[in-house]
């Protein structure tokens, strides 16, 4: 599949999504302090992500999510548990298996930095009107799905073709 092509000079963007990619940009500014405040690198912040989110997973689940390989994923989940942001758990009901979980600590440090701002944000919302509440909503629910094809179509991409390392680029 083709790349969409750009127009030579796109047109003004709207303010709607001038702010869009500030909050794109403010996000990255957020991660990077929680990633300092936990004294964490991006990947264990990603995985602590993924384990906020999901209260539990599997090595195996967890390497997915963060695409990486099983012996990378170990050393994540040892960096979280030394720094008594994750645990390993026992499977409730296959003794072979484990679960890495955040600890109780940590969920409640991460929610006491993200919740005023949820909340805060939250509250703008609810404050508007039904209809601008309703467009609102439709305006993201419209973001998420462009992000998500776009994911999809990039992924689609990536599949396509010679890859670098199979293309005389460097490996």
């Amino acid at each position: 599949m083709a790349p969409a092509r750009l127009p030579s000079k796109p047109p003004p963007m709207h303010d709607a999504s001038k702010r869009l990619r500030a909050v794109l940009v403010l996000n990255e500014l957020m991660e990077f302090q929680m990633r300092r405040h936990m004294h964490i690198n991006e990947t264990d912040f990603q995985a602590m992500q993924h384990l906020l989110q999901h209260r539990s997973l599997s090595p195996g689940e967890l390497a997915k999510s963060l695409h990486l390989t099983s012996a990378a994923t170990t050393t994540v989940i040892d960096r979280l548990v030394v720094a008594g942001h994750a645990r390993r758990v026992p499977h409730a009901t296959d003794r072979r298996r484990w679960l890495i979980e955040p600890t109780p600590e940590s969920i409640r440090d991460a929610m006491s930095q993200l919740m005023p701002m949820v909340i805060e944000a939250d509250d703008m919302v609810r404050a508007m009107p039904q209809d601008h509440q309703d467009a609102v909503v439709t305006y993201l629910d419209g973001v998420i799905d462009a992000i998500q094809r776009r994911i999809v179509e990039m992924d689609g991409e990536s599949t396509d073709g010679a890859s670098p390392a199979t293309s005389g680029g460097a490996s």
